[in-house]
């Protein structure tokens, strides 16, 4: 019992102080989150403006105000975030709602996946691939899927990360936000 209960305690800890990677035996939900060793980005739960319902996403945390750059379940926002849950379930990505029912999943096929975790990288993008071999192409990656942004339907969003700022592609069109 005092086994769990420190290795719970420990799981806890490491997403308290900014881990990257979610395992096949953890789950994020409440005020966890995600953060690449970079610290440029968080992936967590979040509640966009006056909002009762919740997403999870990532955001770019180092700019003045965070600013949303993908989100998971954009059609199907959750009411609590303390009983929802985002782990890996049969090789997938999967975020489970308050009833424990699946509302989002990387919906990929895979034979195996014994070693597959999510990491978030330094550049925001956010992939499941097989721990095991670092070195291979991600299973899935966010950046595959543009976001569309809680209350702005149509709104696509593309990023692109440089060393002095970042520019934004919204409809082809290019902004540069200096950071």
């Amino acid at each position: 019992m005092e086994f769990l209960l420190l290795l719970c305690f420990s799981l806890m800890i490491s997403f308290a102080s900014g881990a990257d990677t979610v395992f096949a035996n953890q789950s994020l939900s409440g005020n966890q989150k995600i953060i690449p060793k970079g610290g440029n980005f968080d992936l967590g739960f979040f509640k966009p403006g006056n909002s009762s319902k919740y997403y999870i996403g990532i955001w770019y945390e180092t700019v003045k105000t965070p600013t949303i750059v993908w989100v998971a379940n954009r059609e199907t926002p959750i009411s609590d975030r303390f009983l929802s849950e985002l782990k890996i379930v049969n090789g997938n990505l999967v975020l489970l709602n308050e009833s424990k029912v699946p509302i989002w999943s990387t919906n990929v096929t895979i034979t195996s996946f014994n070693a597959v975790v999510a990491v978030l990288l330094d550049d925001g993008n956010l992939v499941l691939k097989d721990g095991s071999k670092p070195a291979v192409e991600p299973i899935w990656q966010s950046f595959d899927h543009p976001v569309n942004i809680p209350g702005y339907p149509g709104l696509n969003l593309l990023m692109i990360i440089e060393q002095k700022g970042v520019n934004f592609l919204l409809h082809g069109e290019a902004m540069k936000i200096p950071v």
